[in-house]
Formats: C-alpha cells, sequence, structure tokens
C-alpha cells in the first residue's frame, strides 16, 4: 500500500492488494494514533509499505554508492542483514482481532501479572513452545522432533487457530505461557509477533537463530536478556540450555527478568517515538512534494471486534515531544 501524510493530520492509503487478515487496518490505525498524538508535527511523506511477511529488496541487487541501482524505501515489519526492507512496529502493537491479541500496553501488564503470580523455583522446569508449524517453516518443522520432556527437556505444542477460535481462545491466553522456566522463540514464516510476548514472561528466552529482524530485536543481547539457540544442533542445544538454567537458577532467573524489563520499556510511548522519528528521517530523503494518488482513501473500515480492539488502542495528544535522538558520533552504523 502507498501511504502519504499531508499537513501533519491528513493521511491517505491507496491499498494495491489486501493483506493477510486485518493487517492492513491495524497498521494503518497504528498511523492514525501517531498523528493524533503529535498534532501537526508529523512532515509531509509518501511512502511504500508491504505487509506480507518476508522482505523483498535484496542488497545483491542494488548499489549504495551511486554508480548503479539504488534500492528502493519500502517499509515492512522485518528485514535481514541481506536486505534493505524498513523495519516498522508490526501491526499487532495496536491488536490482532483475529487470534484475540489485545493493544500492546495492554497486553504487557496482563503477561506480567500472570508471571508474577508463580514464582521462579515453582515453575515448570522445561522448555516450552506453542504455536503453528504449518506456515513453510524448516524451524519449527525441526522443532516439532524436540518434543520429549524426558530425553530434551522440551514440550512443543501444536496451536490450533480455528479450534482455539471457536471455542473462544481459552487454551490460548499468553499469560499461562509464563508458568514455564523457559520459552523458546521460533520464526515461522519470516519472523513473528510472537517474540515481544515471549520476553514479556519473565522466563528465559531461547531464541533460535533468528534470520529476520523486526524493529525490537536490535536491542536484544544474547546471554543477557535471552539465550541463543543452534539451529544445527536443535534438540540437544535446548536441552544444553535448560540444564544450565536449572543448574544455575539465579543467573537463568536474572536473564528471564532482563528480557521483561526490556519489554516494559517498549511501552507504546517508545513505539510512537521510533515511528515519529523514522518517517522524520525518511521525509528529509524526499526531493519532492507528497501529493495524494487520485484512488487514495480517506477512511479506515473494521467490523465490531476490530473497532473494539481499535478503541483501546487509541491514543491522545501527547504532553511531550517525542524522545531526542543521541548523536551519531562514535557509531559505525
Amino acid at each position: 500500500m502507498r501511504v502519504v501524510i499531508l499537513g501533519g493530520n491528513r493521511l491517505y492509503v491507496d491499498l494495491y492488494y489486501s493483506c493477510v487478515q486485518s493487517r492492513a487496518m491495524f497498521t494503518v490505525w497504528g498511523l492514525l494514533q501517531l498523528l493524533r498524538r503529535y498534532p501537526g508535527m508529523v512532515p509531509d511523506v509518501d511512502l511504500f509499505f508491504d505487509c506480507m511477511d518476508r522482505p523483498a529488496i535484496n542488497r545483491t541487487e542494488y548499489d549504495l554508492a551511486g554508480t548503479g541501482k539504488p534500492p528502493p524505501p519500502l517499509f515492512r515489519y522485518c528485514t535481514t542483514k541481506d536486505h534493505f526492507d524498513i523495519p516498522f512496529p508490526d501491526w499487532s502493537f495496536w491488536g490482532w482481532s483475529e487470534v484475540n491479541i489485545k493493544p500492546w500496553d495492554e497486553q504487557f501488564r496482563e503477561i506480567k501479572n500472570g508471571s508474577q503470580k508463580i514464582p521462579w523455583k515453582m515453575k515448570d522446569d522445561i522448555a516450552y513452545w506453542k504455536g503453528n508449524p504449518d506456515v513453510q517453516s524448516p524451524i519449527r518443522i525441526e522443532l516439532l522432533k524436540c518434543n520429549d520432556t524426558k530425553q530434551w527437556k522440551a514440550q512443543i505444542m501444536h496451536q490450533d487457530w480455528i479450534q482455539e477460535s471457536n471455542s473462544g481462545f481459552k487454551n490460548s491466553r499468553l499469560s499461562d505461557q509464563c508458568k514455564h522456566r523457559f520459552e523458546i522463540y521460533a520464526e515461522g514464516f519470516a519472523w513473528s509477533v510472537s517474540l515481544k510476548y515471549i520476553l514479556s514472561c519473565g522466563s528465559v528466552s531461547l531464541i533460535i537463530d533468528p534470520q529476520y529482524e523486526e524493529f525490537l530485536s536490535r536491542g536484544l543481547i544474547a546471554s543477557e536478556n535471552y539465550l541463543p539457540i543452534n539451529i544445527s544442533n536443535l534438540c540437544p542445544s535446548i536441552m544444553s540450555a535448560v540444564d544450565w538454567g536449572n543448574n544455575h537458577p539465579s543467573m537463568a532467573e536474572a536473564i528471564g527478568i532482563k528480557g521483561q524489563q526490556l519489554m516494559e520499556d517498549l511501552s507504546m510511548d517508545r513505539v510512537y517515538d521510533y515511528m515519529f522519528h523514522l518517517i522524520m528521517e525518511y521525509s528529509k530523503l524526499l526531493d519532492f512534494k507528497p501529493t495524494p494518488p487520485p484512488s487514495a482513501l480517506e477512511v479506515c473500515m473494521a467490523d465490531e471486534k476490530q473497532r473494539e480492539i481499535l478503541e483501546k488502542s487509541s491514543s491522545l495528544p501527547s504532553s511531550t515531544t517525542a524522545c531526542t535522538l543521541p548523536t551519531l558520533e562514535g557509531y559505525n552504523d
């Protein structure tokens, strides 16, 4: 979709094809809330946003030195070290009606409160993962082989979202995962929105060799707020991490707490700040005056369930300006 912002308070969208489920609507809603949060402050901008999963702007096909074909700027939810796609907060920060996920601040509080109900020493001393392996993910297919709590110290569960929806999502409360000491993050078709919910639990996050980057994952530090898991030796690597954590409970608990604190710092205030500065810096690169295309719309449609979630994530004008970015002196990239 093409997104045009004008005057700091008008947003136009030209949708070229339907996104998966309600991604486009919640993403547009997030942009509208940014305009409400900083009225008149968001610069005029014209950008393209791809709401599908995998990055498309391959570094090997373009030239940044100016001697060949420059990469086209394309915003999406994730990127990789081999792509130029620009990472943007995913739609689930404002809610995901199809799987009953609430807006981020509310969902984080619920997960954190659930994590504090069971002391660390009382949590299940195994690694846990529950998700959909049927998404063309070699990692998740391989992970199914580790479903043995005695041999590999891991419980791997298949999530059937159709069944969950029919049962009112009784077995998919994100806070329920917090009864385990170790939570596994496995990428799906690309990145997965589950990373922030896993880190929020206060359990030790076991992250399997991630290929994709979302904007928040760049702040993660191995062995400080998560433990890395080797995909080439998957099941033994999970078992080794679990054994280490159970033999060093204080150190393991500290890693889980640091991961949770990182997500607590990632409030919606910080999400909006990231969006604001990203769009601000991008707008400085435009060498033309943005104008809405004739086919663009200035409306956002939602059904009853979606409207309920949207209202919960509605923003108000901020009493302060966006956070100040540090200078880039001393940074290599």
